[in-house]
């Protein structure tokens, strides 16, 4: 059953081992405002996994994954959020170190998974 997230249809389970992924990394440079990774718009996919690390020892980082509430990440911390559908994610980083996101991406279809399986396609 397909999902709206952030106004996109979402075909893909974030378990889905017949779904081709990849891997992509974004840096959020220390003192940078809030900055937003949209995947659908830099890579044509969403996001199943993503690891945010935080790198500033001194100050704490917040992120937003799809909208959701903001949350902190301490000093030199790192949250892994697994087995999801990832739109985007916002992050605030500290001043004295960058974020790194490193996110596992699938292709978004166009079709269900059914049409994707068809063997008549020809």
């Amino acid at each position: 059953m397909p999902q709206i997230i952030q106004g996109y249809r979402v075909t893909v389970k974030p378990n889905d081992t017949t779904a081709e992924s990849t891997f992509v990394a974004d840096i959020v440079a220390a003192g940078a405002a809030a900055t937003t990774v949209h995947y659908p718009t830099l890579y044509r996919a969403i996001a199943i996994s993503l690891a945010i690390k935080n790198q500033d020892a001194a100050n704490n980082c917040t992120f937003s994954v799809n909208g959701q509430p903001a949350v902190t990440l301490s000093a030199g911390s790192d949250q892994n959020i697994n087995g999801q559908n990832i739109v985007s994610v916002q992050v605030t980083p500290g001043a004295a170190g960058s974020v790194d996101l490193l996110a596992q991406v699938t292709p978004m279809y166009l079709s269900t998974e059914a049409a994707r399986f068809r063997t008549d396609r020809g």
